[in-house]
Formats: C-alpha cells, structure tokens, sequence
C-alpha cells in the first residue's frame, strides 16, 4: 500500500540552518522540497559557506578517484571522519598525491604492455624489413599493414604510377596481415603516401611514447621493455594493494563525512530565507513522524514546527511516494517500480502481484524438478546477497547488488514453492520422468510401480499403480482441458473486474467522474457478457444470468454516455478478451509439459529398445533435451504471468495513467541502503 504521508513545516533563525539540516540528515526520513513563499526569497550561501562547500567537493572528488585507483567502491554504512574541514584535508592529501601518483604510473605501464602486445611482432617483423634505413637522413620509409598478400600488387601499380622504380617495396607475412614497408627517397615521401592514401591505406603510426620513434628503434625499445615493463607494473600493483590496505578506514570515513556535507550545503538552496529567518517544507511518513519530533527536539526551543494533514485532492500530484507493505511482499515491488511509481492516493499493485505472480508461474511451470531448480538458484542468490556480492552478466551489460539479489531470492524461494506444489498435483519431475519410471517391489508395492500415476477413467488399475496418484493429469487432455481452462478464466474475471472496481473507486475519491463512469461501464458490461458466456457455452439458459446480461449492458451504456466514450462500445469485446487471455496460464504450461513429455518419451523408448546401453544413451538424450527445453521455455514462462498482471490489471484500473513521485529522504550517505 502507498504509506500516507503528512506535510511538514520548520521554521527558525538563519544561524541554525545547518545544524537544523544536520538533525534531519540524521533522522533520515524527511523528503524535503524547495519552498518559495512569496514573501521570502531563496536561501543563499555566504562566500564563506560557497567556499567550504567548493572544499568538501574538492574532499569527495579526491577520495572518490582515490578509491578508484585503489579498487575500493564508496560504501554507504560504517564511520564518518569526525575532524574539521582542515584537518580533513591535512589527512587526504598525502594519499590523494600518492594515489594521482600511482595510478598515472599504472596507466602508463598498461597503455604501453598494451602496445606491445597490439603492434610487437608486426614492429619486429618491420624492422627486419626496413635493416635500419629509416634513420638514414637521404631515405624515408612508410610502414604500413595490410588484411592479405593479394593487395601487395595493386600497391606496387600505384607506387609504380607515381615514382617510377625510384622505390623499394618488401612485405613479410604475420599471422592475420601483412606486414609492408616502401622505402623512397626522402623529397618524395609525401608522393608515396598520397599513393598509399588513395589505395585506402595509412602509415603505420605508433601511439604513446613510440610514435616519436623510428620503426628500428621502436622495436628494440619494445624489446626491452617486454620484459620490463609487467615487472614495474607487478610493482605498482603491489603499492596500489598496500595503498588499499592503510587508507581504506581514512578514505571512506571522509568520503562519507564530505558527501554528507555537501548534501547539507546544496539542500540549504531548498530552504526559504528572510534577514534573519528560515523556513523549510518537507513529507515524512507518518509512521516516521517519531523520529522527526525527536530530531527536532533538541532544538524545540528555537524553532517551530509543525505537521499537516495532505489535501490529496490539491496536493496529491507535489506529494512524494513510498509503499507500505508487509516483509513477505515487500521484494515483489521490484516487479512494477521499474515501470511507474504509482500517484499518492492511487493503488499500488504490490499486494496483488505478490499473491499471484508466483501462484501463475507455479500453475504455468507444475514441474517439481523445475521448481527445484528455481530454489537453488535463489539460494544461491541468497548467499550472494548476504556476502554483499555484485552479480554481473556482461552480455547484458547488467549488474544485480546485493539488495536487489536479496529481493529476486526471495521471489525465486515463493516461484519455486508454487512450481513444487503444483508439480505435486500434476504429478510431473523434469515432464513425466516419476510417471514413466517403473521401479521393482518395495514399500509393499508390486514390480513396474511408479511414483505418480494416473487415475481415472481409460487407465487399467493393473498397468497404472505406485506411490501417489495424479490429482490433476493436465496432459491427459480429455480428462482435465475443459476444467484447467476454466479454472484459468476464474482468474481473469477476477482480476478484470477488480481492477475496474479500483478505477470506479480511484475515480469517485479523486472526483475524476470521467474514471468512474469507465470503470462502471466496463465493470457492468463484463459481468453481463461473462452472464451470457456462460449460459451460451453450458446451454444452462439460467433465466437471472439472462437478466445480469442484459441489466450489465444497459448499464455499460449508461457508463458509455457518462463518460462520454463512445470507443467504450468497440473496446468491450477487447476487455473481454482480456479475461480469456487468462487461458495462456494453462497453455503456455501444457505446452511446456508436452515438450518435457516428448523429451521422456525418447529416452525411455531407447531403453526400452537397446536395453541397457538404450537406458545409458535415453538418459543422457533425455537430459540434454529437458535442459534444452527448460532453457528455451522458462522466459516465457516467467513473462507470461507477470504479463498478465502488468496489462490485464494494472493497465485496467490506471497504473500507468498517473506517475507518482519517488521518496527521497534526505539522509545520511551511511544510511543511504536502508
């Protein structure tokens, strides 16, 4: 749920603007927003203020590239430097100089290994090529690459063309090149690479300090340092590692202390000012108005304050939005927060997903060895979480922190338990691996027993027999379509109507009648075509649903002309479809269970074909198959549930209509991850 919020007003002297800001840094739940009454002007930095904030910038920008060097990652959290101004910059600068110092070195050392390793072997091939012309002061000489020996000829014609035979052209191959040196005479050094130029070829340039060299002196040069150079590097690495490990303590406590400082010192031009007063506007949720009063108590005697109740209806759109919901559906807000930030006074669908995303994916999925699967893989991301690991997936260009990990573990651990319980009622592992398996007597159980096996009608009690019988056999489709489709349905109408519900209820306590009479109309007009689908599909003819169809379309049209949408009428049948797109929950999941059953099938055939080395071969297919399987289907099968939600509800009652704002505390950087 959106937590209610209420306004919050300060006002005292100007004198204690930073000490008043410093309090509500530390309580760290005061979203605070710029004020500009008429009467007052803006909060100003005094030149001395405008200079200790260059300062503390000068702090945060040190310790950040400092830390850079150092492979450290500011942290929020831990300890802050508890000296002055001063004495802070008497603490980094000696380890801001030596961090510069150290990390252009190792700069310097990686660009020329690089170099080496790019151009060596084509420099040492060149120079044996040029036999040390190139620092004759009568001759030039060009090197250049090429991509293959066939284009040696067209560049003989063209140097040919332009000099005659006042030129030496000699080529040694490399492994993916050429690598080619002409060598003329001085005056006509420009005439060649004009040749070469219009060939689409360029002369050979070396970055760094080697492209003032000449090509026989770069190679020994390279030579040399090929064998020296990773030796200084190793040797930088390993001051930069004892860098790491003295100044890691001083460079985060000031790093934390001078972004705190600053934020201070920008959020004052937030504040309104007169002569000699302040005032300040902020939001605190009310379940954090505790520690605001506290905070502000140690300055009760010299200034005021005061909480107000939010006009939603006026103010709905200035105020910032947090969510107020329960641990266990907490991390499923990382599903929606991505795509809006519901308004304040508006539904915030977390509840909803939580509830049903994973109960979706666990009808879609009903495979116990997937749902194994699942919650591995979320108790490994768990583990992650708790170490404060970084998961990066570089194809992706993506990086998950620990608290993102933290939350996806837990959606994974619910998406698992719904996927094991419903595998249980189908009795499905890895598709119908348990079902086919026939093992000997045990358990009081005779030879070719199974450990889920069907029941019902067309299924010989003397063949079909074991440990736990199939509740729900969804790929026996005669038995069990009809009522998994139904059973699909159950839930759009559900989640459609409600969601018009929401928008009927969101219209009439924001005053948007427009919103009510859409969500009346829609709401009507699909409980009257669920009436009629349900007597025309049943042949029931049940003489109330014939009155609800036809009282629900009427009131349809009222909604239409209250609110004045005629493309009601043409989207009605849309609405409805919405409801049977409900019907993927069983298809998209019996069609991965076919797939899983396909794959079985071919490994128990070969075993019962070929005997035991069929059983090794079957297994081994069998395997590589349902991993194939589980690879190509599982987006789907995550996507298809969550779809449902994000545009059959969401969509229905307004999510995306309205955006909220974000709440942003202002705190603390060492509280900055809670």
């Amino acid at each position: 749920m959106i937590a209610p919020m209420e306004k919050l007003i300060v006002a005292g002297p100007k004198r204690l603007a930073r000490e008043l800001l410093a309090e509500l840094q530390k309580a760290g739940v005061v979203h605070i927003d710029p004020l500009r009454p008429d009467e007052l002007g803006e909060y100003r930095l005094s030149p001395t203020e405008e200079a200790e904030l260059k300062r503390w910038e000068a702090v945060v920008s040190q310790t950040e590239q400092s830390l850079a060097v150092a492979g450290l990652t500011p942290l929020a959290g831990g300890k802050q430097f508890a000296g002055s101004l001063e004495e802070a910059e008497v603490v980094l600068r000696p380890v801001a100089r030596r961090a510069e110092v150290l990390g252009k070195e190792r700069a310097v050392l990686e660009e020329e290994i690089q170099t080496i390793e790019l151009f060596g072997k084509a420099v040492e091939k060149l120079a044996a090529l040029v036999q040390g012309l190139d620092e004759s002061p009568r001759l030039g000489v060009i090197p250049f690459l090429l991509a293959k020996p066939e284009e040696l000829e067209p560049v003989r014609k063209a140097l040919q063309d332009a000099l005659g035979d006042r030129f030496v052209l000699e080529a040694e191959p490399l492994e993916n090149q050429v690598a080619a040196v002409v060598v003329v005479r001085r005056g006509e050094l420009e005439q060649a690479r004009s040749s070469l130029s219009r060939l689409g070829l360029a002369e050979l340039r070396l970055p760094g300090n080697y492209g003032t060299l000449s090509i026989t002196k770069a190679a020994a040069r390279m030579k040399e340092r090929a064998k020296l150079a990773p030796e200084e590097l190793l040797g930088i690495r390993e001051e930069i590692a004892r860098l790491s490990r003295e100044s890691k303590d001083a460079l985060l406590h000031l790093w934390a202390r001078a972004k705190d400082e600053v934020a201070r010192y920008k959020t004052s031009a937030d504040m309104a000012a007169g002569k000699y007063g302040i005032a300040l506007m902020g939001w605190v949720p009310q379940k954090s108005k505790g520690k605001v009063e506290e905070a502000l108590g140690r300055l009760r005697d010299q200034i005021v304050y005061t909480f107000e109740p939010v006009d939603e209806h006026h103010e709905g759109h200035q105020v910032p939005v947090t969510l107020e919901n329960p641990a266990w559906a907490k991390p499923f807000e990382l599903l929606h927060s991505f795509l809006n930030t519901p308004a304040y006074g508006g539904h915030d669908p977390t509840l909803m997903i939580a509830i049903f995303f994973p109960l979706f994916f666990g009808i879609v999925v009903g495979d116990i060895g997937i749902g194994l699967l699942f919650l591995l893989a979320a108790l490994w991301m768990a583990g992650k979480a708790r170490r404060g690991e970084t998961l990066r997936i570089d194809f992706l260009g993506a990086a998950f922190g620990p608290d993102v990990l933290g939350k996806l573990s837990i959606i994974g651990k619910w998406m698992a338990g719904w996927a094991i319980f419903w595998g249980v009622l189908y009795g499905e592992f890895f598709g119908t691996f348990l079902e086919k398996l026939r093992l000997p007597g045990m358990f009081g159980l005779k030879d070719g027993w199974r450990v889920f096996y069907p029941t019902g009608p067309g299924y010989d009690p003397e063949k079909y027999y074991g440990l736990i019988p199939m509740v729900i056999n969804r790929l026996d489709f005669a038995q069990t379509a009809n009522g998994l489709m139904v059973f699909a349905i159950m839930f759009g109408v559900f989640q459609v109507l409600y969601a018009f519900f929401l928008r009927m209820r969101l219209g009439l306590k924001h005053g948007h009648m427009k919103h009510f009479w859409e969500g009346f109309g829609y709401f009507s007009g699909l409980v009257g075509l669920v009436a009629f689908a349900y007597n025309f599909l049943t042949q029931a003819n049940i003489a109330i649903l014939n009155i609800v169809f036809v009282v629900g379309i009427i009131l349809f049209l009222v909604g239409v002309a209250l609110s004045r949408e005629v493309l009601m009428i043409a989207e009605l049948p849309g609405k409805g479809g919405q409801i049977l797109s409900y019907i993927r929950l069983y298809a998209v999941g019996v069609a991965g269970g076919v797939l899983a059953s396909l794959a079985n099938q071919v490994g128990f055939g070969l075993a019962e074909r070929f005997g035991f080395i069929g059983g090794v071969l079957g297994f081994f297919i069998g395997l590589i198959l349902i991993l194939a399987i589980i690879v190509i289907t599982t987006l789907g099968h995550v996507i298809q549930p969550i779809r449902l939600l994000w545009i059959e509800f969401s969509t229905n009652f307004g999510f995306f209509e309205e955006s909220g704002r974000q709440y942003k505390p202002f705190k603390s950087v060492k509280e900055q991850n809670s």
